[in-house]
């Protein structure tokens, strides 16, 4: 029983704690860059050029990303002492003197869960949608070519 393409320990039992080393190392590896690409505190090293010289490209071509736009509107902050209240995209709760957030909708947010949001191209509040930006700055958008 069990996943065909796996070694069984009584083939060979080298090969099976190799693999499973190797599947292992792979997985946490996996999650270690996962969590520093979402807390923005690393890039890979191979991407990092590729999507810069891409995101140049962009801007100059399109003008500023929805990101950029938004970035200069709207400041992040610090989370004082206030009641109870957690992030509606990660959903924890944020801790005194975190760095959030606010939309002109009200609602909060991390400062890195909305930047990860936002980069994906999405121009709505994660939680109840309304627009981040006014619809003037939408207008003056110029249309992306696929």
């Amino acid at each position: 029983m069990g996943i065909s393409s796996m070694p069984a320990p009584e083939d060979s039992l080298l090969g099976f704690v190799l693999y499973n080393t190797a599947a292992s190392v792979a997985i946490l590896a996996g999650l270690v860059r996962a969590a520093l690409l979402f807390l923005g505190l690393a890039a890979a090293a191979e991407d990092e050029e590729p999507r810069q010289q891409a995101e140049a490209v962009t801007v100059t071509a399109v003008g500023p990303s929805l990101a950029d736009r938004f970035r200069s509107r709207f400041r992040p902050s610090r989370y004082g002492r206030r009641r109870g209240g957690d992030c509606r995209v990660c959903l924890v709760r944020f801790e005194t003197e975190s760095v959030v957030q606010r939309l002109p909708c009200g609602h909060l947010f991390h400062r890195a869960c909305l930047e990860t949001w936002i980069d994906y191209d999405h121009a709505t509040c994660p939680l109840c949608r309304h627009r981040l930006l006014p619809p003037a700055a939408a207008a003056d958008e110029v249309p992306r070519i696929a």
